[in-house]
């Protein structure tokens, strides 16, 4: 097993992230249900709880009111089926992205109005405006605001029931999803009822969803949801899920992260961003075997549309990168009236990814445009929006990832200040690329153990990333290049006499056929366990290839 000690791999992978208190190393492999934090921590949780007793008691209709994204769907899915199955009267609005945008408003809560509902609980949402909060109120409606975005406060809004971790005082961990959040809300009603939280916890798999489309930290609570949930999804109780599980052929597959960000994930984001986003609750909730085929196959549908319209997006930013030059680049903000507003985010990604810099795509149509923002490092885009809000309409989100509309007239004066902003940031204009890795390994120490002992500290994401390793003077013995513009690449790896499969994903850029055969690098990697063609296997996930010459910084934490 060549230089692999399993112990030695196990301290180091948990000292490089922060676990040094061994007494914590059980619960860390192992985080329980039990762990939860209590939701009553929460401010207003208090209220919360009484409003929703209230209304069970009283057999009063509630609503749900849920973003278009897969966080604010999952959340909805969720309180939906443990509310109703307590008896409550409860129904579920997601507002179509295209039609109706972000947020509570007067023309839909007029809507709810005429379907008896008497409290509303938005999910990983906010709302438009106070007049529309005061318009609910002036109606004897009740509004409770659950989200987990970053926020500014208005004067004015302090009657507003919030339930937020970043605005709360009281509850600690600030990165709940919102979903997560959804989660805290329902943990609390049966608590309060002494009711079963097994009950509950039979669907932690919706909220993992969520949880793992938000890319939040991978800490705390998100990592019980996140634990649990995926062995809880092995077995679904979800009727829609245990189709779509068959429909990816995933078997008797240990699923994890990636499974769900890849795959899962995709499918029902489709149904929000470019068909009806109501569809995609009902995946959750539905369970009817007909209806329930048709939604997949409207999400398989809808799935190929949006891969067609992120290529042509794509392809546009590439040629408007390359047509201004990409030398200096410290900066990708573009604007364009083709584009479609629900995948913008994520071919925003894609080139945040590939060029290493923060990246502003903005999709017109009228006056307004409609942005999805990401950035890279430690370069917080939330803080610049925060600069320039006067001149947005609104915005909301996170440090890495958020978004913005914006009055058309208004977006070359805010390209201009992130050009500026971004040339003043030290960090933003260094170029050398830089990988931070846990050690050194050899591809021959590489085995079912070891394997086994890296899958102990998953999931993996963000504040907990997955085990980076270097293995050096390695050769191809052949590659081929596959996927839209060839974006990957697989082959196999040499190493004295043995053979590895390889495969590098969205590094199809970096190979140049004829000379990588030719030449000996350095890689930075990690082992997985695949089914390629009904076949179980090991393959090298490769981040990275280090071409001797090249302008690197390679830091070992061990």
């Amino acid at each position: 097993m060549g230089g692999y000690n399993s112990e030695k791999l196990l301290s180091t992978l948990l000292k490089n992230r922060g676990i040094q208190d061994f007494s914590k190393l059980h619960e860390f492999i192992n985080p329980s249900v039990s762990s939860f934090r209590d939701p009553f921590l929460f401010e207003n949780m208090e209220t919360i709880v009484s409003m929703l007793e209230k209304a069970k008691k009283e057999g009063s209709r509630i609503c749900i009111y849920g973003d278009y994204d897969v966080d604010g769907i999952t959340g909805t899915a969720f309180l939906v089926k443990v509310f109703r199955q307590i008896g409550m009267d409860t129904l579920y609005y997601i507002p179509s992205r295209d039609e109706e945008g972000y947020g509570l408003t007067k023309k839909n809560i007029d809507f709810l109005l005429e379907k008896g509902v008497k409290l509303v609980i938005t999910v990983d949402t906010g709302y438009n405006s106070l007049e529309d909060i005061a318009y609910a109120k002036s109606k004897s409606m009740e509004v409770i605001i659950s989200d987990h975005h970053k926020t500014v406060r208005e004067e004015g809004d302090e009657d507003i029931l919030f339930l937020n971790p970043k605005l709360s005082q009281s509850y600690e961990f600030k990165f709940l999803s919102g979903a997560g959040v959804a989660l805290k809300i329902a943990q609390a009603l049966y608590q309060r009822l002494h009711l079963d939280l097994n009950e509950l916890y039979q669907y932690l798999d919706i909220i993992m969803i969520g949880t793992i489309a938000d890319v939040v930290p991978m800490v705390d609570e998100n990592r019980i949801i996140i634990k649990n949930g995926l062995r809880i999804l092995q077995k679904t109780k979800v009727k829609g899920l245990s189709y779509l599980l068959k429909y990816l052929k995933f078997g008797d597959k240990h699923i994890n992260t990636t499974d769900v960000s890849y795959y899962i994930s995709p499918l029902i984001n489709s149904l929000g961003r470019v068909g009806t986003s109501r569809i995609a609750a009902d995946f959750f909730i539905k369970e009817d075997d007909f209806e329930i085929y048709n939604i997949i196959e409207e999400m398989k549908k809808l799935n190929k549309k949006r891969r067609e319209l992120e290529k042509n997006i794509y392809d546009d930013a590439i040629h408007s990168i390359e047509k201004n030059g990409k030398k200096g680049l410290k900066c990708i903000f573009l604007a364009n009236r083709r584009w479609h507003p629900g995948v913008i985010g994520v071919v925003s990604s894609r080139l945040s990814l590939k060029f290493q810099v923060p990246v502003v795509l903005i999709a017109l149509e009228g006056k307004l445009g409609k942005a999805s923002c990401r950035s890279v490092r430690n370069i917080s885009v939330y803080n610049i929006l925060e600069e320039v809000k006067e001149d947005l309409v609104r915005y909301g989100g996170h440090d890495l990832a958020a978004g913005f509309t914006i009055e058309e007239e208004k977006v070359e004066k805010v390209r201009q200040y992130f050009m500026e902003y971004l040339s003043r940031d030290t960090q933003a204009v260094e170029r050398k690329k830089k990988y931070t890795i846990d050690m050194e390994l050899p591809l021959e120490a590489i085995g079912e153990n070891l394997l086994k002992d890296i899958e102990k500290i998953s999931p993996f994401g963000s504040e907990n990333p997955h085990p980076l390793f270097l293995e050096k003077n390695l050769n191809f013995r052949e590659i081929r290049k596959f996927g839209v513009d060839q974006r990957h690449f697989n082959g196999t790896l040499v190493k004295a006499g043995r053979e590895y499969p390889a495969v590098g994903f969205d590094l199809g850029h970096r190979i140049q056929l004829d000379t990588y055969l030719a030449q000996t690098f350095d890689i930075v990697y990690y082992p997985e366990k695949v089914n390629l063609h009904g076949e179980k296997m090991i393959q090298i996930r490769i981040k990275d290839i280090i071409i001797k010459d090249e302008f690197y910084d390679i830091f070992i934490k061990s």
